[in-house]
Parts: structure tokens; sequence; C-alpha cells
């Protein structure tokens, strides 16, 4: 039996909480929960702000309308992920850019574990999906 164990925590945080701050939180945790005493070295590693789209715009009602002509029913909104540093810089570059991120999965998709999986027929709507966004936007562009 080993006398060390080692242990790599992600953590994601809330669109308006402090990522810096929630780590420091948990490392405080992590301290706080030594039993028997045992020693507990922490070595922290980059952080980054979680976003939050605003989905009220006419990319996001040209997405809706694409999603009925994928799925052929309405779409219910469900917040997920928010967590992507890439997605808060693109935001800062592009401040009035609709941001939405696109990608096949269902509820035993297992994203990013080693067991991952996409469904065909889930990949055959999200492309039907983006083929459709692109013309639901164009419309909404021309308006």
């Amino acid at each position: 039996m080993s006398p060390y164990a080692r242990a790599t925590i992600n953590l994601r945080v809330h669109p308006e909480q402090d990522a810096v701050e929630a780590q420091a939180a948990l490392v405080a945790h992590l301290r706080a929960q030594r039993p028997f005493g045992i020693e507990l070295e922490v070595s922290t590693g980059a952080t980054g702000n979680g976003f939050s789209a605003a989905t009220a715009g006419p990319g996001y009602e040209a997405a809706r309308a694409a999603m009925v002509k994928a799925w052929g029913i309405e779409p219910v909104s469900a917040a997920g992920g928010g967590s992507i540093p890439l997605v808060n810089a693109l935001s800062a570059a592009a401040p009035g850019a609709e941001i939405l991120l696109v990608g096949a999965t269902d509820g035993y998709a297992n994203i990013h574990a080693p067991d991952e999986r996409v469904l065909v027929d889930e990949l055959e709507r999200a492309v039907a999906f983006e083929a459709a966004f692109f013309g639901e936007l164009a419309e909404r562009w021309r308006g």
C-alpha cells in the first residue's frame, strides 16, 4: 500500500464568480479536511472565469428556428458548461457578438471522459442544424 496519494481537481465556476476566489475557497476547504493530520500539498494552476451568453439576439433566434428544422420539436434552454476561458476572451474582444457553442451530445455521452461517445443520428441532426442555422441567420441578416 502506498503512503502517498495524488489528485488533480478541475473546478468549474459560476459565470458571476471570480475564478481566483473560487480556487482559494477550494484550497481552504481541502486544507480544513485533513483527517488524521495528514500532510497536504496543493499546487494551483491557471484559472479562467465563466461565461454566460445573452440569448435574446437574432443569432439565438436563428438557432432556435434551425433546431426545430433539425429535430422537429421546440428547443428547451438549459444552462451548461460556462467555464471555457476562451469564450470570455472572445466576448471581451467582440462585446457585441453573440456567442453560440454547438455540440452533439445526449444524456449518456460522457463528454470529456475516456468513454465519450456521440450517437450517429445525433451527429447527423447536429450537422443538419448547423446548415439550417446558417440559412436562418442569413435570412435575419438580410432583414
